[in-house]
């Protein structure tokens, strides 16, 4: 492989490119899955290949192949030169890459060692019996990569993780049905540990809560959120609309643009105590890696610094147009998809607050542990969440629990912020981004935080 990768890059330099990058990948795993206690299905798959990235006359193109021959590869940059030199005679202004010191490195994890059926059978098992429908899926599988840069990148990794997923649904003719939707996952199976004993509360409660929680008195409360709702507000409310590409309009007909410009960096989104960090590198996690696909070593990325915008999820094509380096948010979910900014581990960082202290000083609220649904607009502006498990606050203290809608404004939800915890937590997801679509691992949390006088629906 070494061989072909240089042949490669040196052919298409020899056609004219500025700029080869090769891409070897190959993800191969197993999944399996669970219906109301009845085996639904398992199997295997792998799809491996080769990806190529050249800069030529101004443009970027991009090609791959399937096949491991080296005619198969060559043919490869040669698609991709071509529709750089293209794409270079359409665009205003051409394309650049920021200069990075670039990685030659090589790091891989331990397998991971799960017999999935029998772990999701497991699952099955300790759920509520008396949820309507319950569904187990999960998957363990490798991604190997080896990227090679014209420009001095070398990099071979191998990660393993795995991936498990429950949802619950309680129905009850009289009074509607209640969805609750559960996961964990990262590079190694102790990911997983403590996830059954989440089956049987979370399963529990969709059928309790169905029948206890009564809607909410519409009208503004201070609202504090769990872990698990500062990871959904993090990920949908500042880490998409902090992607670079997403904000120099590239998905704008997919999924929406940024209320964030590329000139206003430091614009205030939030109150003093908000700081939102991305970052790859926390050992164990779901979007864990140490180096991006176009060889720029990982670090955390400071998004939110007290308050204000600091720094964007970018790569090195949207870096060099506004003059920075890239912080290698560069990343790609198979061989045959081309790697664009994507988040990784997205988190609110901890406070000074313990979270029994935030509902003490609580005079009237609602605590909301967790969500059923979520929706944001195409700018990353208005939000609505639907709660799944909340509780009304009185006086500090937790009373009944509550159903409804939390609908708010990003900028409103953050300047509102006025305590955060000291306690912290990751949950697992998988992001969906670009044309062709492709979904990465990411995790997302925080700590328990508080925002003031927030408007909740029935």
């Amino acid at each position: 492989m070494d061989e072909a990768i240089q042949k490669a890059i040196d052919f298409g330099l020899s056609l004219g490119a500025k700029y080869v990058e090769v891409r070897w990948q190959s993800d191969e795993g197993k999944w399996a899955s669970f219906r109301n206690g009845q085996f639904e299905f398992s199997g295997f798959t792998r799809s491996s290949g080769f990806s190529v990235r050249a800069i030529a006359e101004g443009g970027l193109g991009f090609a791959a192949t399937p096949k491991a021959g080296l005619q198969d590869l060559l043919s490869a940059v040669e698609r991709a030169v071509k529709l750089a030199k293209a794409a270079g005679r359409m665009r205003r202004r051409p394309v650049e890459l920021s200069e990075e010191r670039l990685a030659v490195v090589k790091y891989e994890l331990p397998p991971i060692e799960l017999e999935l059926e029998r772990y999701l059978a497991e699952l099955d098992s300790r759920a509520d019996k008396r949820v309507s429908v319950k569904r187990f899926a999960g998957g363990v599988w490798t991604t190997e990569k080896r990227i090679a840069t014209s420009d001095g990148a070398d990099v071979y990794s191998k990660i393993p993780r795995v991936f498990v997923f429950g949802v619950f649904i309680a129905h009850e003719p009289s009074k509607g049905s209640l969805q609750r939707d559960i996961s964990a996952g990262g590079t190694s199976v102790k990911s997983l540990e403590g996830f059954e004993e989440l089956v049987e509360e979370e399963s529990r409660k969709a059928v309790d809560l169905l029948d206890k929680a009564k809607p909410v008195s519409p009208g503004r409360y201070d609202v504090v959120f769990s872990p698990e709702m500062a990871g959904i507000f993090v990920h949908e409310s500042i880490g998409h609309p902090f992607e670079l590409d997403r904000i120099f309009g590239r998905e704008g007909a997919e999924a929406g643009e940024s209320y964030v410009r590329p000139q206003n960096l430091r614009v205030q989104v939030g109150s003093e105590l908000v700081n939102i960090i991305d970052d790859p590198t926390i050992p164990g996690t779901y979007g864990f890696y140490l180096v991006d696909e176009e060889g720029v070593q990982a670090r955390p990325k400071w998004l939110v610094r007290e308050g204000r915008a600091n720094e964007f999820i970018t790569n090195r094509q949207y870096a060099a147009v506004i003059g920075v380096h890239s912080n290698a948010a560069a990343r790609a979910s198979a061989f045959d998809r081309e790697p664009i900014p994507r988040m990784s581990n997205t988190y609110l960082v901890p406070g000074d607050w313990s979270p029994e202290e935030i509902i003490r000083d609580t005079r009237r609220g609602i605590y909301v542990a967790s969500y059923t649904e979520w929706n944001i607009d195409d700018r990353r502006q208005a939000g609505r969440y639907g709660f799944f498990e909340a509780y009304l606050i009185e006086n500090g203290e937790l009373k009944e629990p509550v159903k409804g809608f939390l609908e708010v404004d990003t900028r409103e939800l953050w300047s509102g912020v006025d305590a955060v915890g000291r306690n912290f937590e990751l949950f697992v997801g998988t992001c969906g981004k670009g044309n062709p679509p492709q979904g990465v691992p990411v995790t997302m949390g925080g700590p328990t935080f508080r925002s003031k006088n927030l408007l909740v629906l029935p």
